[in-house]
């Protein structure tokens, strides 16, 4: 069953996720950049903090031999092999049936293509998280076979390679199971410690040096449709309060294994740790203009670890597994087989906004990777390229620095406020040029001198050329400008 389900993530993430997927350029350029800091040179973003370091680290050296394609579907094999397989085990330990994993893989990825309430996703594209939820599901396998020392090693690594993910795959693991003080327990926590260590010691560099302005940048100019409660769909949050009471009433009423047991508290401890985090989290940004309170700080910050992060993964998947389950009463194997088949067949048939992460139409998207092909051939390595908003995988595409890109920002406070001000400064000098002001001038006064050597210009965004600029390439919907190198003449 394991070899099915690694074929139907597969599947799914081929066809709902065509590489590039929505964050493989932003991890991947990470991760090349680390292990060769030549590459795009001058990119603000990419010589910026390594949250992720152990996942740059390990993916790295593969960037620096391969093409950035083939480590994506390298990536994506061994990643979703690693979480079908863990899956699996997990759902074979609640629900003990051959095809119960089947049933529970199919089941929840017709869940994750309908919708869900703060944008998580685990079956997509190559990115830490994906290897931090398989090793977590290895680990909740392994703990239910009271192989508790692995369980906590695995726990760990998860911790290390993605903190966010794994920190609080580990606050439910102790919210379902509390442990006791025995040396068995001390003996995991500590391996839980060693292994997150790697991933861990990064992190806290960033957590000392945090600000309430870039804090709230992050995560309401950035992140507001992950972290800001308030924007998430009304028929969702309703949905999924809806869908969670039910299971959870249900699940109390039956009779459990322990495993059982366990797996509805780590539910439950998911669905507390999403209230408290909706509890704590500011509707509209803080006001700045004087130092916000020690209260108004703390909510800020909490809406920084994305509380909701597991209850969006958990809640589909406990629907999955509760599925699995009852299909394994269905007298006849052949539609147990089937049936868990035609889930599938609509998970795959259904439409998915990341098969087109761009936003670009065809001819638009077209136009825009002949424009970067072009680019990585002719422009000096040293270049660094303002980039039009809504710049999708110039990195993956053209391999060169850009001056600022929405994706792309930061994790530590000096990064993200730097990330916001050069935002602030390309929106204020498109508005410039629009508005017909010399171009020249206008690009010296917003970036400063040799702060960018080429412009990506939309022909879309404003005027059909930029007056003074020398344009060196040319497409229907595109135009390459090399900057003077003082920006001013």
């Amino acid at each position: 069953m394991s070899s099915l389900a690694a074929a139907a993530c597969l599947a799914y993430s081929a066809l709902r996720a065509p590489a590039p997927g929505v964050n493989e350029p932003h991890y991947l350029a990470k991760a090349l950049h680390w292990i060769d800091p030549a590459w795009c040179q001058g990119d603000f973003f990419l010589e910026s903090s390594n949250p992720h370091l152990v996942f740059y680290t390990l993916v790295g050296p593969g960037t620096a031999v391969l093409t950035f394609p083939a480590v994506t579907w390298l990536g994506r094999v061994l990643a979703l092999s690693l979480l079908a397989t863990g899956w699996v085990a997990m759902v074979r330990r609640l629900v003990p049936d051959t095809w119960a994993g089947w049933t529970a893989t199919t089941a929840f990825l017709l869940a994750a293509s309908i919708g869900n309430l703060s944008g998580e996703w685990v079956v997509g594209g190559f990115e830490s998280k994906v290897v931090a939820y398989g090793l977590l599901a290895w680990s909740s396998a392994f703990g239910l076979a009271h192989h508790h020392r692995l369980a906590g090693t695995l726990c760990g690594l998860a911790i290390s390679i993605h903190p966010i993910v794994g920190g609080w795959g580990l606050v439910l693991a102790v919210l379902a199971r509390p442990w006791p003080i025995d040396r068995l327990r001390l003996q995991q926590a500590a391996l839980v410690v060693v292994c997150a260590l790697p991933g861990i010691i990064p992190v806290l560099g960033l957590l000392g040096n945090g600000s309430p302005r870039a804090d709230t940048v992050q995560v309401f100019a950035r992140l507001g449709h992950h972290l800001v409660p308030a924007r998430f769909s009304l028929t969702w949050t309703t949905l999924y309060v809806a869908l969670a009471s039910a299971w959870l009433v249900a699940r109390f009423r039956a009779q459990r294994s322990p495993a059982e047991t366990w797996w509805v508290r780590l539910v439950l401890g998911s669905v507390v740790v999403a209230a408290a985090g909706w509890a704590l989290a500011l509707d509209t940004p803080p006001d700045l203009a004087g130092a916000p309170d020690a209260w108004t700080r703390l909510r800020l910050v909490s809406m920084k670890f994305y509380p909701y992060r597991l209850f969006d993964v958990l809640l589909p998947a406990a629907l999955a597994i509760s599925a699995a389950g009852l299909l394994t009463r269905w007298p006849s194997l052949r539609l147990r087989i089937a049936i868990p088949a035609v889930l599938l067949a609509v998970a795959l048939a259904l439409p998915a906004p990341d098969r087109n992460p761009s936003r670009l139409s065809r001819e638009l998207l077209d136009d825009w990777t002949r424009t970067c092909g072009w680019i990585d051939d002719h422009l000096p390595p040293a270049a660094i390229v303002l980039t039009p908003r809504g710049s999708w995988a110039f990195k993956w595409y053209a391999k060169r620095a850009e001056y600022v890109v929405f994706k792309d920002c930061p994790q530590d406070a000096a990064g993200v406020l730097e990330w916001d001000r050069r935002r602030q400064a390309r929106g204020r000098w498109l508005m410039d040029i629009q508005l017909g002001r010399p171009p020249l001038e206008t690009t010296a006064r917003a970036f400063g001198p040799q702060a960018i050597t080429h412009i990506l210009w939309r022909r879309t965004d404003g005027l059909r050329s930029l007056e003074g600029f020398e344009a060196i390439f040319k497409t229907p919907h595109h135009v390459v400008y090399s900057v003077p190198a003082t920006g001013s003449k």
